[in-house]
């Protein structure tokens, strides 16, 4: 291995990441170092007393971050002990006493507010403490300034800790923040699903119930209406007729409680398509509608569908899109299915993104899924957001293309 190739490893190792995740490694490590490193000091200038404050104020180097009372507590022990062993007597070094920069640190970094405040009414007496035994013997004057000097730098590691904790308090209120935004946006996302959902079932109980209604009378009536019908025929439009009844009353059984909320009467489709292009074209929006293919007639459900897409494309295009460009409206009429393309300008300095989750794209693809289609919304061609909704049809017989084809600008 090089040692570029070292160097490499060693800075990718020192990643933030890596170095949150083993933290309580290099922590023990700095522990162990440090206590290695004052050992001779204190064992020869203290005895077994200064060894025993020597490992207490090591100690911290690892309770600072998950047990910062404790390590309050332990450091405030290991100092007294440190004090009372008589290694400043002897010439010890101001160095054994680094670690109580930690425990400040970590007392306002990451302790509760009792923890934090204690650990800031410490500082005076650990920085009076450490003046009167180690500077003893100096002058009164020299003591005042050792002692504010002392007390500054012990007071310093703990506003660094407080500066840590108001951060981390910052970053934890924007996460959350960021969360709940999330979370407001599912909620209205689920709920303008469940109230498109409320008007499919709507929607479907009026295209059922009328159907259901057409079997009924057809069946009664062949039933009434013939009579020299065999047997085995009345038998079996009798059961036509009960069965139609039954499913009948099992949709509004089932349905009745989505639709008794919402407006009654009969449902748009196709013929409607002319009256609301005019509707938005009178609301100031221009819409260039193009049909291609030979149309055909489609059943109220996928009907229904392609209207109510069209309607919230358009709306969208109204209230979001760039008033400043034309709206294209395409019909692509295949063998077995619909193609509705809804086109529209987006204004300048928005960004669109690449599956946009507001409250009409749902609904409409909502739509498109139940009609046994699909949809899909993105950015178009040159920056213009386009809606395109695939509806299948089964019906094979030829329309009047005036029916469903472009209104007139």
């Amino acid at each position: 291995m090089t040692p570029a190739d070292a160097v490499t490893k060693v800075r990718d190792w020192l990643t933030r990441d890596n170095l949150e995740a083993n933290r309580h490694v290099i922590e023990a490590v700095a522990a162990g170092g440090w206590f290695t490193v004052g050992l001779f000091a204190a064992a020869t200038m203290g005895g077994v007393l200064a060894i025993v404050a020597h490992i207490l104020l090591s100690v911290t180097l690892v309770l600072y971050r998950s047990q910062p009372l404790l390590s309050l507590t332990v450091g405030a022990v290991g100092t007294l002990a440190m004090l009372g062993s008589g290694f400043f007597g002897a010439g010890g070094l101001l160095f054994i006493f680094l670690p109580l920069l930690v425990v400040f640190f970590g007392a306002a970094a990451y302790g509760q507010p009792v923890t934090r405040w204690l650990g800031l009414v410490g500082t005076p007496i650990a920085a009076l403490a450490i003046v009167v035994s180690v500077f003893a013997n100096i002058q009164q004057g020299i003591g005042i300034v050792l002692f504010w000097f002392v007390l500054v730098v012990l007071v310093l590691a703990w506003v660094a800790g407080l500066l840590v904790q108001v951060n981390r308090a910052r970053r934890a209120a924007q996460t959350g923040e960021i969360r709940a935004t999330v979370k407001l946006g599912e909620v209205k996302q689920e709920v303008s699903l469940e109230q498109e959902r409320n008007r499919v079932a709507r929607d479907v109980h009026d295209i059922v119930a009328h159907s259901l209604a057409v079997v009924i009378a057809q069946a009664d009536g062949a039933r009434y209406g013939a009579k020299n019908v065999p047997a085995p025929v009345v038998e079996a439009l009798e059961n036509i007729a009960m069965t139609a009844r039954g499913a009948l009353t099992d949709v509004r059984v089932l349905l009745g409680e989505l639709r008794h909320n919402q407006e009654a009467g009969p449902q748009p489709g196709m013929n409607d398509l002319d009256a609301l292009v005019r509707g938005f074209r009178d609301s100031g929006l221009e819409v260039e509608w193009n049909s291609y293919g030979k149309a055909v007639e489609l059943t109220d459900a996928p009907a229904l569908a392609v209207y109510r897409i069209v309607q919230e494309g358009l709306t969208n295009a109204l209230r979001h899109g760039d008033r400043g460009q034309p709206v294209e409206l395409v019909f692509d009429w295949g063998g077995a299915s619909l193609a509705v393309i809804v086109t529209n300008g987006i204004p300048r300095g928005t960004t669109v993104p690449a599956n946009p989750a507001g409250h009409g794209i749902p609904g409409m693809r909502e739509r498109a899924t139940l009609a046994g289609g699909e949809l899909e919304a993105s950015d178009g061609t040159n920056g213009r957001f386009r809606v395109r909704a695939t509806i299948p049809f089964a019906s094979s017989a030829s329309v009047s293309p005036a029916s469903v084809g472009p209104v007139p600008a």
